[in-house]
């Protein structure tokens, strides 16, 4: 992985990675088809597996389900501002016009370690009468947006907000996603 977030995509061999592992390149293309593979592997094992750890530590309480997605939010803006992170997403984004498989192929094998513990969350207070989850992809794809969406865009140019403004727009991201998110009160004569 240190190879591709320093050279790029196109420009890492998988001799470079054989050398720099110390095996040959035809052990590496026993185990990953192409290099494609192999960075889709590298980026999953240094990024997602820690992730996925934070993300399946934190589990809903009966403290209401904005104090909930406060701290889980807490959580996703500090994995998703790490440096290791902004430059993998710098690196996806950069190498999409010429390969655009790669990241499709990134999502497509890991949407579900990233989201579930989300959705697990979400269905929590679904169950409790707290929120309503009628489209869980897309509520959880509003909520990620609506929590890391503007942090994430500003460490990608390499501004970062203060810890206060950061916390301020968090709180207000969770306090509107929950309130669009709240049962509608119907009334049993209309």
């Amino acid at each position: 992985m240190r190879l591709f977030l320093e050279r790029g995509f196109d420009a890492t061999s998988v001799e470079e990675i054989a050398k720099q592992a110390g095996v040959a390149k035809r052990f590496i293309y026993a185990r990953y088809g192409d290099k494609a593979e192999l960075f889709i592997a590298a980026a999953e094992h240094s990024f997602l597996g820690s992730l996925e750890d934070t993300l399946h530590a934190i589990k809903p309480s009966h403290r209401g389900v904005e104090r909930d997605l406060y701290e889980f939010g807490q959580k996703w803006v500090t994995m998703a501002l790490q440096p290791e992170a902004i430059a993998l997403h710098r690196l996806f984004v950069s190498s999409a016009p010429q390969f655009p498989d790669i990241a499709k192929r990134f999502v497509e094998r890991n949407r579900e370690r990233a989201l579930g513990p989300v959705e697990h969350m979400f269905r929590f207070y679904a169950d409790r009468g707290e929120i309503e989850l009628q489209h869980p992809q897309l509520m959880i794809e509003q909520f990620f947006i609506s929590v890391i969406g503007i942090p994430q865009r500003l460490a990608l140019m390499g501004i970062r907000e203060s810890a206060e403004d950061e916390d301020r727009r968090l709180r207000m991201a969770v306090r509107l996603f929950v309130n669009g998110c709240r049962p509608s009160r119907r009334d049993d004569a209309g």
